[in-house]
């Protein structure tokens, strides 16, 4: 059954379908006379409507049935001749005046063909008949069209009067859209209403052709979800502003008004701010309705009190001055982690919110304080893991040509991991940091040895005097950095994971392992299930642990 905005008026439609077929081309009437006489701006009792169409109307009974607006009558109307006409399987020669089909009407008068489906929405009455070839097709009726015609007289002239776009005033467009978003920012529909103004053409064939090219040009698109992803004055005047500029200077550079600068240096900081992902480790907290007084407005944990550190004295002053900033405590971390998570997590709802072409300046201080905020604890994070980095840079290279490569790549690594860390599971920052330094260790540093070795010769008479790798002793520092890395691995699995590895290899354990029989009677579970348990374990494990961890070591 086709959708009805009415549900009176579908099963009026219902119940018609089931009158007898020689009373159809009556109902059809009167559809007709209703259409005529029926403004869209008005509304109808639906005893109103029934009596049109039926010629029946209900004595002595008040009238029943919620009024009908004229727009969706109007739609209804159209909806139920074709319901009735296809029913009633009419056919061509039962009518007695002259009917036209879709392409006929198009024709006649001078439009396309969707164009007519669309006026079928305005009152354009078509029937279902059964043409001369035995196809049931949609016909209109020579009255119904001169009805139509006559009640919407300036929208067939506009659309006989339309013309498809060519190629050059497509580029036109393109063209002038470009020139004035590279002037000043401009929303798709501000610029697509100036643009119809001065081509004469249609403000949704502007949008609509500007939509379409920026869906073609990728990162070369003139709009972003409505409003301009560049504006190269306001970007000119931002770079200023970034090279130390002060705000009366650029106005005077760009002869306009200090109020209008600071709202394009707004508007650019925002849309950078929007286009660059804000990611957060969320958590349930956060969408409570106190979240800000349980969060921020708490004060942070007390610092523990450590003995100062011992600074290597091999150490050059800027590696020296990071054991100076003290490390933090387990409640520390996780107030600060907590902390910036959170601020992350309020920056990008409001960033959803907040036009960035209509931002206020209260808007833009608000935002500007967050982004200020999340860098802060974020630095304190970074700052106070920093020597934990350079503490395992000197286990896997020692000191080198490439030292503090080594270190700065690291530094990469750990500011990865403050990204993904999820302080709510429990585990220390500085655990998770050293598993995420190893495991970038253990892939670029014989990434570069192998870069290096491309260019060195002789390297023959080098393998020959090479002792045997397989019989040099192995460490105490490569032993504990081993230890540290499969330890973090086994903070990465389940707690009956971690038992059942631990329990069986004897990790930790004075008196050694246990077998998995015993494991299972202290499990409750059988052998079978141990050892499944084990090897899921085992394989996670091999995923942590990069294969090339060994070597690096």
């Amino acid at each position: 059954m086709p959708k009805f905005f009415n549900s009176d008026l579908a099963d009026l439609t219902h119940q018609l379908t089931l009158s007898p077929r020689r009373l159809r081309v009556q109902q059809l009437h009167g559809i007709e006379t209703l259409l005529d006489i029926v403004e869209s701006d008005k509304a109808y009792p639906y005893d109103f409507v029934c009596f049109h169409i039926t010629k029946y109307r209900k004595r002595g009974e008040p009238t029943t049935g919620s009024s009908i607006p004229g727009k969706a009558l109007i739609g209804d109307l159209v909806t139920m001749c074709e319901v009735l006409s296809r029913k009633a399987n009419l056919a061509v020669g039962e009518f007695t005046e002259s009917l036209l089909s879709h392409a006929e009407l198009a024709k006649e008068l001078s439009v396309s063909t969707k164009t007519v489906r669309r006026w079928r929405d305005r009152g354009l009455m078509g029937l279902r008949a059964v043409c001369k070839d035995g196809v049931n097709r949609l016909v209109f009726c020579r009255s119904t069209v001169d009805r139509f015609v006559r009640q919407h007289k300036a929208l067939v002239s506009k659309g006989a009067a339309f013309r498809q776009l060519t190629r050059a005033e497509r580029e036109r467009i393109i063209a002038r859209a470009r020139e004035l978003v590279s002037h000043k920012p401009l929303k798709l529909h501000a610029a697509a209403k100036l643009i119809a103004e001065e081509m004469g053409r249609a403000v949704e064939t502007v949008r609509y052709t500007l939509r379409r090219f920026d869906a073609a040009a990728g990162a070369s698109a003139l709009f972003g979800n409505g409003a301009p992803i560049h504006c190269e004055r306001s970007l000119a005047m931002f770079k200023c502003r970034e090279s130390g500029d002060s705000v009366e200077s650029i106005a005077a550079a760009f002869d306009t008004t200090v109020a209008e600068v600071e709202q394009r240096l707004r508007t650019v900081r925002i849309q950078r701010w929007t286009q660059t992902p804000i990611e957060c480790v969320y958590n349930e907290l956060f969408d409570a309705p106190n979240a800000d007084a349980i969060i921020l407005d708490t004060a942070e944990p007390p610092a523990v009190d450590v003995p100062a550190p011992r600074i290597p004295k091999d150490l050059p002053p800027y590696l020296q001055s990071l054991y100076l900033t003290p490390l933090l405590s387990r409640e520390q971390e996780q107030d600060l982690f907590r902390r910036y998570n959170y601020l992350k997590y309020k920056t990008a709802k409001q960033l959803k919110t907040v036009d960035a072409l209509e931002a206020t300046e209260e808007q833009f201080d608000r935002l500007s304080a967050l982004m200020s905020a999340i860098e802060t604890v974020r630095q304190r994070i970074i700052r106070a893991n920093l020597r934990l980095v350079v503490s395992i840079a000197k286990k896997h290279v020692g000191w080198s040509d490439n030292f503090f490569e080594v270190v700065s790549d690291g530094n990469m690594s750990l500011m990865r991991a403050a990204e993904k860390f999820d302080y709510s599971r429990g585990t220390k920052f500085s655990t998770y940091a050293s598993w995420a330094v190893m495991k970038n260790y253990a892939r670029s540093i014989p990434e570069q040895h192998y870069r290096t070795s491309r260019y060195v010769t002789g390297q023959d008479l080098v393998l020959e005097q090479a002792p045997d790798r397989a019989e040099a002793p192995v460490s105490s520092g490569d032993r504990e950095l081993v230890s540290v890395a499969i330890e973090a691995g086994l903070n990465e699995l389940t707690e009956r994971e971690r038992d059942v590895v631990r329990h069986h290899f004897g990790i930790g354990q004075q008196d050694g392992g246990v077998t998995l029989e015993q494991l299972g009677q202290r499990l409750g579970v059988t052998k079978e299930r141990v050892r499944q348990i084990e090897q899921r374990a085992l394989a996670r494990l091999r995923e942590l642990l990069s294969p090339t961890l060994a070597d690096a070591l």
